[in-house]
């Protein structure tokens, strides 16, 4: 007993293999967004430290050296002033300015600040004491006003180097501060550059992998697939794989398509004998009614004033007493002899012979007017009489037939009407003695002449 059960397919199902691609697809997604999310998270951290620790520092060393340079401005003014009001004004200022430093500066800064404001009162001081010295006699206050603006000078120096050396202490902080923030940035954009590379070279070095496994599994066997179906479109012999996909359903489409090429095989030469059972009569070989049909109504569209269309309409005569006499399959040999008569038609343009039914045969071709069609039925009236066919009981026979002729140039007329015309005719031979051609003529009364 046959076996009919299908191979079984082995290798790996697309469906797995998505299924683990999807899965490498999400855990990859799951673990860059988890990396992306641990270095945003360390971005923002960083972000929120230096908005709460790194700026307000910057600020207050901002005003830090505002006050600086608002302190370096009144000394400046206090030891050019001559004014005891003002002086007290200025001093005052550079006190509330030194005590300012106890709350956001450094020891340093305080300390500092400090020192000049004691500086500013003996510059202060000294600027007094010469107007006060002003009444005293020339050379002495001369003398004594030298030593004074001496002492005011060298505090005033000093107070200046001072507040230069906290300008350069608060400009140092600032520069420090920022290096800070700027190093933490660049730190972050570091991370985030080598986090972007690897997102980007993992998919990079996957990518072509897997093209090349989809090209290996999946193009390969479907372009084998398509080239089958080529060839079985061609009716060509099927390419044999080279090796067995590795994938289930591509396998299976495989092994389906070399079974539809020996389906469609066996179908193509079955057709090619169904279409000639189709088209031609089974007794005589020649093209049966509807294969005569079609061509006519070809031939017909083709028709030109060079080039008409005739219909030649033949009927054996006194056909019934054949059968009568002789038997039906004497009859049969006689339709076999007058097809093979007609089979060989010679010197016909686009010629056919068909069987119409019956004792009937049809020839349709392409002849260049009526009169060339009626001189070809009248040949064929001759060459039929000459025909000897022997019968079942090996008497030979001979039999006539009549010729019904018709003729069109139009393409625009209806093949029924141009085998109706034939028919007429074919009834004016039979209603003249038989055994003869008539091309169509008006004809009073209708009906068929009985062979």
């Amino acid at each position: 007993m046959t076996d009919t059960r299908s191979p079984t397919i082995r290798g790996v199902s697309l469906r797995f293999v998505g299924r683990i691609f999807l899965l490498i697809a999400v855990v990859y997604s799951v673990l860059a967004a988890l990396g992306a999310g641990l270095f945003l998270t360390r971005i923002e951290q960083d972000a929120i430290a230096t908005r709460e620790t790194q700026i307000p520092l910057i600020l207050s060393q901002t005003r830090n050296a505002v006050k600086v340079e608002r302190m370096s401005s009144l000394v400046r003014a206090i030891f050019l002033a001559n004014d005891r009001r003002l002086e007290r004004q200025l001093q005052l200022q550079i006190q509330a300015l030194a005590q300012g430093f106890g709350f956001d500066g450094s020891s340093a800064l305080t300390a500092g600040s400090r020192k000049v404001a004691s500086l500013a009162k003996t510059i202060a001081a000294t600027r007094q004491k010469e107007r006060e010295d002003a009444d005293i006699e020339a050379s002495d206050s001369a003398s004594a006003g030298s030593a004074k603006s001496t002492a005011g000078l060298v505090a005033y120096e000093e107070a200046i180097r001072i507040l230069e050396t906290m300008g350069k202490e608060v400009s140092g902080n600032s520069a420090v501060v920022a290096d800070d923030i700027a190093g933490g940035i660049q730190r972050s954009a570091v991370a985030v550059r080598y986090l972007v590379i690897v997102a980007l070279i993992i998919p990079a070095l996957f990518v072509p992998v897997l093209l090349l496994l989809a090209r290996r599994h999946l193009a390969e066997p479907i372009g084998a697939a398509i080239r089958n179906l080529h060839r079985i479109e061609k009716d060509e012999a099927l390419e044999p794989p080279q090796s067995k996909p590795r994938l289930k359903e591509l396998a299976l489409i495989g092994d389906a398509i070399v079974s539809y090429g020996s389906t469609a095989s066996e179908l193509r030469r079955t057709n090619v004998v169904l279409q000639a059972l189709a088209e031609k009569d089974p007794l005589t070989g020649l093209a049966n009614r509807r294969m005569f049909e079609k061509f006519l109504a070809a031939a017909i569209l083709r028709s030109s004033a060079e080039w008409g269309t005739a219909v030649l309409l033949i009927d054996i005569d006194h056909f019934k007493s054949i059968n009568d006499q002789h038997g039906h399959p004497t009859g049969d040999r006689c339709l076999k002899s007058l097809a093979g008569l007609l089979e060989n038609i010679p010197d016909l343009s686009n010629a056919l012979a068909s069987r119409f039914g019956g004792e009937e045969f049809v020839v349709v071709y392409d002849a260049p007017s009526s009169d060339h069609a009626f001189e070809y039925a009248r040949f064929l009236c001759r060459k039929i009489e000459l025909l000897e066919t022997q019968s079942v009981d090996g008497t030979i026979l001979r039999f006539t037939a009549s010729v019904g002729v018709s003729f069109t140039t139009s393409p625009a007329d209806n093949s029924a009407d141009l085998l109706e015309k034939a028919d007429r005719a074919l009834y004016a031979a039979k209603r003249s003695g038989r055994n003869r051609a008539e091309v169509d003529r008006p004809m009073m009364g209708g009906g068929r002449a009985t062979a």
